[in-house]
């Protein structure tokens, strides 16, 4: 597995191998021991996925702590606009956002640390984005900030947003933790 770094500071891309032949391909998206030596945590105590139409966002999500927690995301099928944003008031790129297309046919996966929020969108109908989380959700933890507020350039498509994530509060007004 490769890491390449990307413009914040403890975020990756990270490029597995595939092996492709007659049958098809397979793709190891998480082995521990690579994890470790490529200095990320690896201690994933939860993983989820969704399934979600052409221009749905899902974000800005993060947890706060003691239940933050690093993530590790992969698009399975479809394609997302995936971006997080660097909520770690010490860190030089506080308030700094980094996006990647990730695509089911190419397996790429994003690697985010704690202190970061963390949203896609979904580029096509049935877009299946998967989720390994080092802490187990906890909803008295749960936060996020609004999608609109952090100067990302998202895709030129109608956003479909849940309720929750309508009423989130601006990066402007949240007061980190981290």
């Amino acid at each position: 597995m490769e890491r390449i770094e990307t413009s914040l500071e403890g975020c990756f891309i990270l490029k597995p191998k595939t092996f492709n032949d007659q049958r098809g391909s397979l793709t190891k998206i998480f082995h521990q021991p690579t994890f470790e030596e490529l200095g990320l945590a690896g201690n994933f105590k939860e993983e989820y996925y969704s399934i979600s139409s052409k221009g749905v966002i899902r974000g800005l999500h993060f947890q706060i702590p003691p239940s933050s927690h690093a993530k590790c995301i992969i698009c399975l099928a479809g394609s997302i606009f995936d971006v997080v944003v660097d909520l770690r008031k010490s860190s030089y790129t506080y308030g700094q956002h980094f996006s990647v297309i990730l695509k089911a046919e190419e397996p790429t996966l994003l690697y985010v640390p704690e202190g970061f929020a963390h949203g896609f969108m979904a580029l096509e109908d049935n877009s299946l984005f998967l989720n390994k989380s080092t802490t187990v959700y906890d909803p008295t933890c749960d936060r996020g900030i609004k999608w609109d507020s952090c100067g990302i350039s998202w895709p030129d498509l109608a956003p479909i947003l849940s309720q929750k994530d309508e009423e989130m509060p601006t990066l402007a007004s949240f007061i980190s933790p981290f």
